[in-house]
């Protein structure tokens, strides 16, 4: 039975490592100072090549797959020192110790190496990357450093949602719940998926051992508004605390893609991806 090591002590590391659990060998690991360690999960230091060689050479993994990122966008626009270590040079840092053992590498990246300027977005994996920020900019690195990996695997991932605390999802979900008007932009538009098809699309991607970069997303393209309204249209909720604005209006901080849509023309065929409507009545139902 050959082993899978999954880093990240996140909702989609901990619930790849649980699925992967099923059908064969996997572990789990993430950086020592996680203040919630998983059970059965491994520490880390991700700031040092030479704890990660010898985490690569405990565990002995097969194939590799790298969840552990800082994906809060102002965080990383206000602590670039911190999103390169774990964004990128953590990622080379497993990347030379797969180069040592053979290993393959698969990396969670993301959307925001785009810059959503692609007039109708649905971007595909071949189409200019361009990131507009420190997150996007970090996670390209990280790519550019898999594809020195042995083999290796990319998957760009739409936006995650589901039944777990942090999510954009929950984050509506959670002040309408409470009678809180929400403002979402009506021109920004993007392709969220629900996690438990994130997970069995990259559960198959690495069985399969599907090698290249791949986009792993919802199957369609939506605007952050009509998810606001979707959410509160599913969960019996009042539609009218979604409040459309456009995206100047709501002043961000950090520089956004206007439209990170992905085209999963790619993997379609391969997995089923539920769209929104059918994501948001299976997250109800978990929560229930």
């Amino acid at each position: 039975m050959k082993m899978i090591l999954v880093t990240g002590c996140n909702p989609l590391g901990e619930r790849l490592l649980e699925e992967l659990n099923k059908d064969g060998m996997a572990k789990g690991a993430c950086h020592k100072e996680e203040l919630d360690l998983p059970r059965g999960f491994i520490k880390y230091d991700i700031f040092s090549s030479e704890d990660i060689e010898r985490l690569v050479k405990e565990v002995k993994p097969d194939t590799m797959i790298l969840t552990e990122e800082v994906s809060d966008l102002e965080y990383c626009e206000q602590k670039r020192s911190d999103a390169m270590q774990f964004n990128t040079r953590g990622v080379r840092f497993f990347v030379e110790a797969a180069q040592k053992t053979g290993a393959s590498v698969v990396l969670i990246s993301t959307a925001y190496v785009f810059d959503g300027r692609k007039e109708g977005g649905m971007y595909t994996e071949n189409d200019m990357i361009n990131p507009i920020n420190v997150y996007g900019e970090t996670r390209l690195m990280a790519e550019v450093h898999t594809d020195k990996a042995p083999s290796y695997l990319i998957a760009r991932m739409g936006e995650l949602y589901g039944n777990y605390p942090g999510n954009f999802a929950d984050f509506i979900l959670t002040n309408i719940k409470y009678g809180e008007k929400v403002e979402l932009a009506r021109d920004m538009y993007f392709s969220p998926i629900y996690i438990d098809d994130a997970v069995a699309a990259i559960k198959l991607l690495t069985a399969q051992k599907m090698f290249d970069k791949h986009n792993v997303a919802g199957p369609e393209r939506i605007s952050h508004y009509d998810f606001g309204l979707k959410i509160a249209k599913t969960f019996g909720l009042n539609e009218n605390l979604i409040v459309p604005v456009s995206v100047e209006d709501l002043n961000l901080t950090v520089m956004m893609p206007k439209d990170l849509s992905l085209d999963i023309s790619k993997i379609g065929p391969l997995v089923k991806i539920r769209n929104v409507d059918e994501g948001l009545e299976a997250m109800k139902k978990a929560l229930e």
